[in-house]
C-alpha cells in the first residue's frame, strides 16, 4: 500500500529553466473555450495550441498542471494523448489581449496541431478503423487513472481516423482546473470509468496496458510532477498528493482494464 507520507519532500526545487520549445509566431486569434487557447508557430516548425495562464480565470490556472501531467502520465502507459510539451514565450510577444488579462512571458503549456482534424465526445468512435481497437483501451486506462471529466477526443482524417485524447485540463478531482491534496485523497480509491461499451477492443492491448500499469515506479511520477513550472500556481504539497494519488491508483486500474474483456 502506497502511503503519502511516502511523497514528504520529493517534489522540490521546481525551476522555469525550459527553453526546449518556444513561440515563433502567433497564429489567429485567442479561443473562447475554458483556458483560451490559442495557436502559434513554434521553433521547431510545427503549429500548437497553446494554454497560458493569462487565458485562464484566476482559479482554474491549476489547470496548465493537469494538462501537463495527464499528459505525460498517458505517455507512461503508451495511451494516445497528442504531442505536447512545455513552450516559452518570449518576451516579444508580451502584451498580446488575452481574456482574462494580458499575454505575459514565461512557461505555457503547448499541444500539436492535427493538420486535418475532426473532434468528438463523448462517445469513443471508429473502434473498427486504423489501430482504434488498441487505442481506446489507453483512453480506458487514462480517465479513469487521472479521473476524467469532459471528454474530448480528436480523429486525425489523414490517418483513418486513428483516435486521440486532448483537452486535459478538467481532469483530476473536483474537476474545476485545480489541484488540491485533500481532494484527491478523497477520491483516490474510487473508479472513474468511462461508459462507453468495451465490446470489440484489442486483447493484446488490454494486457499491454495493464501491464503498463502495474510497471508504474515513484521515479517516473516523481520526474513528472517534479517538471511543473515553478511559475505554475500549484504547491509542491499539492504536486506530492498528486504523484502519490497516480501511484495508489495504478494497480487498481490496472485490474479494471483487464476487466474489460
Amino acid at each position: 500500500m502506497v502511503d503519502l507520507r511516502d511523497w514528504s519532500g520529493l517534489v522540490r526545487g521546481r525551476h522555469d529553466h525550459f527553453d526546449g520549445l518556444y513561440v515563433r509566431a502567433l497564429i489567429g486569434s485567442v479561443g473562447q473555450s475554458f483556458a483560451s487557447p490559442f495557436q502559434v508557430l513554434a521553433n521547431d516548425g510545427r503549429r500548437y495550441f497553446v494554454k497560458a495562464l493569462d487565458g485562464c480565470q484566476e482559479f482554474a490556472r491549476g489547470s496548465l498542471a493537469v494538462e501537463y501531467v495527464v499528459a505525460e502520465a498517458g505517455r507512461l502507459i503508451g495511451a494516445p494523448v497528442c504531442d505536447s510539451s512545455l513552450i516559452r514565450i518570449p518576451e516579444d510577444f508580451a502584451d498580446w489581449p488575452m481574456p482574462f488579462g494580458k499575454l505575459q512571458p514565461g512557461i505555457a503549456h503547448a499541444s500539436a496541431a492535427i493538420e486535418q482534424a475532426v473532434e468528438s465526445r463523448p462517445a469513443l468512435r471508429h473502434r473498427v478503423q486504423n489501430d482504434n481497437r488498441s487505442r481506446h483501451v489507453g483512453l480506458y486506462a487514462l480517465y479513469d487513472w487521472c479521473f476524467g471529466d469532459d471528454a474530448q477526443w480528436l480523429h486525425d482524417l489523414d490517418d483513418d481516423r486513428a483516435i486521440y485524447s486532448h483537452d486535459h485540463g478538467l481532469y483530476l478531482p473536483p474537476h474545476d482546473g485545480s489541484i488540491r491534496a485533500e481532494l484527491l485523497q478523497r477520491c483516490v480509491d474510487e473508479p472513474n470509468e468511462l461508459p462507453d461499451p468495451a465490446a470489440g477492443l484489442a486483447p493484446e492491448a488490454v494486457r499491454g496496458v495493464s501491464e503498463a500499469l502495474e510497471r508504474i515506479n515513484r521515479d517516473a511520477l516523481v520526474n513528472v510532477v517534479r517538471s511543473v513550472p515553478a511559475s505554475w500556481p500549484v504547491t509542491d504539497d499539492d504536486l506530492e498528493a498528486l504523484g502519490w494519488f497516480l501511484e495508489h491508483r495504478a494497480s487498481e486500474v490496472a485490474a479494471r482494464v483487464r476487466a474489460l474483456i
